[in-house]
């Protein structure tokens, strides 16, 4: 949704077409961008599969406008825009859908269950001219099921109108935030600050899928006394905002080796970011701190800074200025656009774009 607004606020015509319109999650974005709603029924066990019926149903819709499409989620459909309706149709990956840890207790049944799936991903992956994907590992990922897949790695946006700093706020709590899924690890910043006094305030996305999650660190939070210093909550956007912007030290212990928007988010807001080390560096090299998977370890960094405004300043600093020239939302976009106009103009089944920054329509789906 913010790449689109960028995107609409530099000119484009742009469109995004959903199954389901919720107004607080559409409420922020530009006027400019138009929302399609596509009424679908509701998604059944086998959700994988289900998307690919979704994503068919709005590739079908959205090529009926658009001469580019982006395609978020269901991406073996994005051949199928290439061969039955002509238009380049781009799969954005955002997950790492192989990784065995995003099926949490289903991974025993994940080799037979995506068998169909991951055929027919292949072959929309040799098909379509192009791959975004949100970090250099996922792309690496995508390039292993698929060698002859062209996949470029477009870097994560932080729309910094809106993350910014208050640099006057510093409440002394340490935060974490995103979906409430297993991959975030929460439980390591909840040990963490288990035997210490500090404030931890968890703000996140409770995921259908993953409710179990939430309920067991709901469960884990009582049964050891952390109720009043340990606090599971969603927010609005604002209400993130604004509690990222008040806390003193964000915890990233989820188990990747690139930093997502949860930690990016805070570290434009100015905040010290502590990330779980899953190898020696992070992609990009980003002024964080970096601990090992030991509860002691990142209890003695927090101690640390919490005891040391001035370290929290000069790190929070070189995490604002970082996400400033290296994970800007218009970096981001400019990044999509550029390989988009490249794709439209090479392609000699649509309309040619006869300079790089001629208008043309592009959709979401």
């Amino acid at each position: 949704m913010e790449m689109a607004s960028e995107m609409a606020r530099q000119g484009l015509e742009v469109r995004i077409y959903t199954p389901k319109i919720r107004e607080d999650m559409f409420g922020g974005i530009s006027k400019a961008v138009q929302i399609e709603e596509i009424g679908v029924p509701t998604s059944p066990l086998f959700d994988f599969y289900f998307d690919l019926i979704l994503a068919k149903r709005l590739v079908s819709e959205a090529c009926k406008w658009a001469d580019l499409l982006i395609l978020h989620h269901g991406h073996p459909m994005a051949s199928y825009a290439l061969t039955r309706f002509s238009k380049p149709c781009i799969p954005f990956y955002h997950i790492d859908r192989w990784d065995w840890k995003m099926w949490g207790i289903l991974r025993t049944i994940e080799p037979m269950y995506t068998l169909p799936l991951n055929a027919l991903e292949r072959k929309s992956l040799r098909e379509v001219p192009l791959v975004f994907a949100n970090s250099q590992s996922l792309a690496t990922s995508i390039r292993k099921r698929e060698p002859s897949a062209t996949v470029v790695p477009i870097v994560l946006g932080v729309d910094t109108s809106k993350f910014s700093p208050r640099w006057e706020k510093d409440d002394g709590f340490i935060m974490m935030s995103g979906r409430f899924h297993p991959v975030n690890n929460f439980e390591l910043g909840i040990k963490v600050v288990a035997s210490t006094n500090f404030e931890l305030i968890i703000s996140g996305v409770v995921d259908g899928k993953a409710r179990w999650y939430y309920n067991r660190l709901s469960k884990f939070i009582s049964r050891n006394g952390l109720s009043d210093r340990v606090v599971l909550e969603t927010n609005s956007e604002e209400g993130l905002i604004d509690r990222l912007q008040r806390c003193s030290l964000f915890f990233s212990p989820r188990n990747f080796d690139y930093l997502g928007h949860a930690a990016l988010e805070p570290m434009a807001c100015g905040k010290p970011v502590v990330q779980l080390a899953t190898q020696s560096h992070i992609e990009g090299d980003p002024p964080v701190i970096l601990c090992r998977n030991d509860p002691k370890e990142w209890r003695k960094v927090a101690s640390a800074l919490i005891n040391d405004s001035k370290a929290r300043r000069d790190l929070g600093r070189k995490s604002y200025e970082f996400v400033r020239e290296r994970h800007s939302l218009r970096m981001s976009v400019n990044q999509i656009l550029q390989f988009a106009v490249d794709l439209i103009k090479s392609d000699a089944g649509t309309k040619t774009v006869s300079v790089p920054n001629a208008p043309f329509s592009h959709e979401v789906a």
